[in-house]
């Protein structure tokens, strides 16, 4: 028998060839790892439980209660720290998106959140937005997170569809007993986002052990911060054209450069303001007077839309005074968690999850550029009405932002329930079983405030003088139906009677449910020289319904700017999938043991139809200290739900037809010229006459026929634990992406020309228009999703960690994840003109980085800690005479945290997060945080646990 230390350390290097060393691992994490002697191990990548050579499939592992120290409230923001991720929507990226205001998503490797698998203690969990797979962090309560693993490979042989990008696995507490209560709360430096949390968590065993519970309770409340609550981004960084820019002339002068402080619009204000036949630009007093419009320090100098901005002072909108730079998000989470033994090695499992939050954008109010004020306006001062006679003008265009109905608000309602039931056991001494059912249904509810009836506008602004000498709207119809005449005229000259008549709010319902159950046995089937082979059996069913109904106003598009249709779909997905691990080498020279393991999966989807995913992977070690790792694997994602029934609306686009008779003779290769023939239109055809002068109707929808994505990608790496360096750990990995028929939105400019651009008529993008019989213009169109991308992303993975243990000093932890980005390319047509060399620029770096460095005495725990990202470019195809801010610095942020154990029932925590208040690169494309750096600034938290 292998003596226990040498046991304990083979088990320790086998979690290493699985999972990378835990992202914040602790003192109390490695004694973890030593005491996991003879259990059996279930990691995220993998159904089979096992003891050993684990599989090969790299992890990376964040426990919860670290998360916790450090100041984090939700799961989603450790996430987006990792290297290996970017924000997926976040309350920092989704203000302005209606329907997905306040959603908290990660993207691994930056492939989209749709293509990125989370799941709840190897489950899955209802989608966190209509007609979405992807799940909304928001519903997972930090308190409850015992760890969280997670996969950066492609992992469908496994779990199924959408674990294309990899698989975030929440593993929930189940070691509770007692009561116990949780409280943090976060102040920026600066007001304006602050983050409060309250939990209580309680657990415990009953009827003689049989039935054990976990209960938890939070709250999270996380503030708004808008532009004006930080000084980086009250003085925002944008650009103009330079001043001294000539544009026939390619002598490296750029033409456009940095323009520091703010920069209104000098053509539209909240007063109103219109352009006269005098040459002049006039506007409204407080009084609503008409005075000359006031340009401040004057119009910004150069060539271009310069005009269009003025400097400070400038009487014109500012979007800066304007919505959110990041929503505000208030959540409550219910989670009840339990385990009954029903029988001896036969247990009884149950979670259900209550959660409702309210997420609020905001946005500008509601304005108008095709504003007619006519001259016989009974609002209008006397000294305009005598303007517009002097200079013969019988209307003028009034610009103006709406402040009277307030800013524009985006309020969303969230509540999610999900129930699980499930049954776990031993069928004998090598064999168990696990299956469960589940329901998850989404309720969202969507109400717009800062809305006007854009009809109702219409009437009240056209308000002329009755002959009593009384102001009413012209049209009688509006008069008989309650209309009140709206004065536009300056700022605040509307009555409140005028606004409520124009004011109105709006709203959608959607409901998202899923309905689940799988089956899975795993076991060692026999025995061979190196060991047993083990295996794992699984079944699953799935379904995803999603319906959307709008208030009929939206359907009808009588609300200003918006326009919604109503949505019904549905599909139903049938899965089974085996694994195997294999000893193939075990105790023998360079072969301290090798391992292969298989898996395969097969689906058969309602709507895609059947496909099928797999991955094979090797494990290696020539020696106990050295292991290699390889899997190759295929991965698969269906369409969702709203990619493939979204009934959109209607939308009008002006576009170039690529058959007329100049630009047929641009195709390449001759297919244009070809094709367009094919399609019935003759050599110097053109659209009838004024085709290019208007704008063509279409539709913006799903597309039903949609297939789905694959992905073939492969990982090569190794984990060194040397046996004379107790505490210190490296792993690298080389990891591979290669995506085909990625869903893609394609707009129909591109459709029309990759129609005729493709070898022949029979493609994807020739369904997506169509041409008038008699005439050959163009006169519908679809623009959806279609099978039309791919992804080409390789990178490497770097993770070390060293653990110092002192008799005199405490313990020490340095710990370094970091990825190196080698290649990032998108292609979102299929055509090599298209392709996108994305890797070098600020989405993304080649290099990110975590790095910490801990120590811990008795009862006090003090960390330092990084995040990094390399210097990039906006632009990879930038020459010099773009720009000359081409170039964003490296960016560096440091929190310093720490906790403190008063008693074993007392503990501390607090921070200082962003320590040293770096904001984003002042630079035109990043200054505002854009998803990918800090906005929060410098910020404090702390923190208390105590336990009854």
């Amino acid at each position: 028998m292998m003596p226990v230390s040498s046991l304990s350390k083979a088990v320790r290097v086998a979690l290493l060839a699985t999972t990378s060393t835990a992202l914040l691992a602790s003192t109390s994490l490695y004694a973890a790892e030593e005491e996991q002697v003879i259990e059996r191990i279930e990691v995220t990548g993998s159904k089979i439980k096992r003891i050993g050579s684990l599989s090969a499939t790299p992890v990376t592992v964040i426990t919860g209660a670290e998360m916790m120290n450090m100041g984090i409230t939700n799961v989603a923001d450790i996430l987006n720290k990792l290297p290996s991720s970017t924000v997926g929507i976040s309350p920092e990226t989704s203000n302005n998106t209606i329907f997905a205001n306040g959603l908290n998503q990660t993207s691994l490797r930056g492939l989209g959140s749709d293509r990125t698998l989370v799941l709840v203690n190897g489950r899955r969990f209802v989608a966190g937005s209509n007609g979405s797979s992807a799940v909304d962090l928001n519903t997972i309560p930090t308190a409850m997170v015992s760890r969280i693993e997670v996969i950066t490979g492609g992992a469908s042989a496994v779990y199924g569809s959408d674990a294309i990008a990899g698989v975030i696995n929440i593993i929930t507490r189940t070691d509770v007993e007692g009561v116990e209560l949780d409280v943090s709360y976060t102040q920026p430096e600066q007001s304006g986002g602050e983050e409060s949390q309250f939990s209580l968590t309680t657990g415990g065993s009953f009827l003689d052990d049989k039935l054990s519970t976990v209960f938890n309770f939070t709250y999270a409340e996380q503030a708004e911060l808008r532009n004006t609550d930080r000084d980086f981004l009250n003085n925002p960084v944008n650009s103009i054209y330079n001043p001294e820019w000539d544009s026939s002339l390619e002598d490296g002068t750029p033409a456009r450069i940095p323009y520091i402080g703010r920069k209104p619009l000098s053509w539209i204000s909240e007063p109103g303001t219109f352009f006269a036949n005098d040459g002049g630009q006039y506007t409204f007093d407080s009084n609503g007077a008409m005075k000359v419009f006031d340009y401040g320090e004057g119009l910004i100098e150069g060539p271009g839309n310069n005009g269009n901005y003025c400097g400070p002072g400038c009487e014109g909108y500012d979007p800066v005074d304007y919505g959110f730079v990041r929503t505000p998000l208030e959540r409550m989470v219910f989670t009840l968690n339990t385990d009954y033994e029903i029988a001896e090695d036969h247990t009884l499992f149950t979670e259900i999850t209550y959660v409702d939050y309210q997420s609020n954008g905001e946005s500008t109010p509601v304005f108008h550029t095709r504003n007619y004020i006519e001259a016989d306006n009974a609002f209008l001062p006397e000294e305009t009405r005598q303007l517009m006679s002097n200079t013969g003008m019988d209307y003028f265009n009034l610009y103006r932002i709406d402040t009277e109905f307030g800013n524009r608000t985006y309020n969303q309602d969230r509540e999610t329930l999900r129930f699980l039931v499930g049954l776990e056991g031993a069928i004998t001494d090598e064999w168990e079983y696990s299956f469960h059912a589940q329901r998850g249904e989404l309720n969202e509810t969507s109400v717009w405030g800062g809305e006007i009836w854009a009809d109702r506008y219409d009437q009240a602004k056209d308000a002329v003088f009755a002959d009593d000498g009384s102001i009413v709207c012209r049209d009688a119809d509006a008069q008989a139906a309650g209309c009140v005449p709206l004065n536009l005229l300056g700022k605040n000259q509307a009555s409140q009677e005028a606004i409520d008549w124009v004011s109105t709010s709006a709203g959608q319902t959607a409901k998202t449910t899923q309905t689940t159950a799988g089956l899975v046995v795993n076991g060692a089937l026999f025995d061979v020289p190196a060991g047993y082979i083990s295996a794992a059996f699984s079944a699953d069913y799935r379904k995803e319904e999603s319906e959307t109904k709008p208030d009929q106003a939206l359907v009808d598009g009588t609300i200003f700017g918006n326009n919604a249709m109503p949505m019904k779909g549905e599909y139903d997905v049938m899965e089974f999938a085996a694994e195997f691990s294999i000893p193939l080498l075990s105790d023998m020279f360079l072969a301290h043991d090798l391992g292969l393991d298989l898996a395969y999966r097969w689906m058969d989807y309602s709507t895609a139809g059947s496909d099928d995913a797999w991955k094979v992977g090797l494990n290696w070690s020539p020696i106990e200290d050295l292991r290699f790792r390889a899997t190759k694997s295929k991965s698969v994602r269906a369409p969702n739900i709203g990619e493939l029934f979204d009934p959109g609306g209607q939308t009008f686009e002006s576009f170039k037809d690529v058959c007329d008779a100049i630009n047929v003779e641009l195709g390449p290769d001759g297919n244009r010229k070809q094709n367009c023939q094919a399609a019935g239109l003759p050599q110097g055809w053109n659209p009838t006459d004024g085709w290019y002068q208007s704008n063509t109707p279409g539709v913006n929808a799903g597309n039903p026929d949609l297939k789905p994505e694959t992905s073939n990608d492969y990982t090569i790496g190794l984990v060194y634990t040397p046996d004379y360096l107790d505490g210190f750990s490296l792993t690298v990995d080389y990891w591979a992406f290669e995506i085909s028929d990625a869903i893609n939105n394609i707009d129909v400019d591109v459709a029309v020309r990759y129609c005729y651009d493709s070898v022949s008529l029979d493609n994807v993008y020739c369904d997506l228009f169509t041409r008038d019989a008699s005439t050959g213009d163009i006169v519908d169109f679809l623009q959806a999703p279609v099978n039309s991308a791919s992804f080409d992303v390789k990178g490497v993975d770097i993770e070390t960690q060293y653990l110092i243990p002192t008799d005199s000093f405490g313990d020490f932890n340095i710990h370094l994840i970091a990825t190196y980005l080698e290649q990032w390319e998108t292609n979102p047509t299929g055509f090599a003109e298209d392709l996108q060399v994305d890797v070098g620029e600020y989405t993304d770096p080649r290099w990110k980085a975590m790095f910490s460095l801990g120590w811990k005495y008795d009862a006090l725990s003090l960390e330092a800690r990084s995040n990094y990202r390399h210097s990039t470019v906006a632009d990879n195809e930038w020459k010099p005479e773009n720009n000359n801010y081409n170039d964003i610095p490296s960016h560096t942020v440091w929190d310093f945290t720490g906790s403190y154990d008063f008693t074993q029932t007392l503990s501390v925590r607090f921070g200082v997060k962003n320590a040293f208040d770096i904001a984003p690169p002042r630079n035109p494309y990043v200054y505002d945080g854009a998803g990918y750096y800090d906005t929060q600034g410098r910020a404090f938290f702390l923190g208390a646990n105590y336990k009854l």
